[in-house]
């Protein structure tokens, strides 16, 4: 039952989290910049975790906090919300649009990928593999 608890408080803090950043670095910069600081930051602090953290608390803030923060759901918001906006300004528009987003997605899961590599080789190294 504790990690069901680790995993809805993470999800409780890392959710407004996402929609209050993306609020703020979409009216200073725009939605793409959003997802891309976005999913970076939690992909960073998910591959942090993982190397820095054990048990419920690893849990509470990979699975909770950054699986809340960097949802796919967050794109696809993000993308309905900018749908009209896009439809008027053309289809050449939209497809470069969901194109980037998808792009910038993608690119994100690469850091979490280099810290949890890096942590890997490390705890074989500590071990004298």
């Amino acid at each position: 039952m504790s990690t069901i608890l680790a995993i809805s408080f993470g999800a409780f803090i890392g959710a407004p989290l996402r929609a209050l950043v993306e609020q703020y670095v979409t009216r200073v910069r725009g939605p793409l910049t959003s997802l891309l600081l976005i999913n970076s930051f939690g992909s960073l602090l998910a591959g942090f975790s993982i190397g820095a953290f054990s048990g419920d608390l690893r849990i509470l803030l990979v699975i909770g906090l950054a699986g809340a923060f960097t949802t796919f759901s967050g794109w696809a918001l993000a993308f309905t919300i900018y749908a009209d906006a896009l439809t008027q300004a053309g289809f050449a528009y939209s497809l470069r649009f969901a194109r980037l987003a998808v792009a910038v997605i993608f690119a994100t899961v690469v850091p979490v990928l280099a810290v949890w590599g890096g942590w890997l080789i490390s705890q074989h190294a500590s071990q004298g593999y």
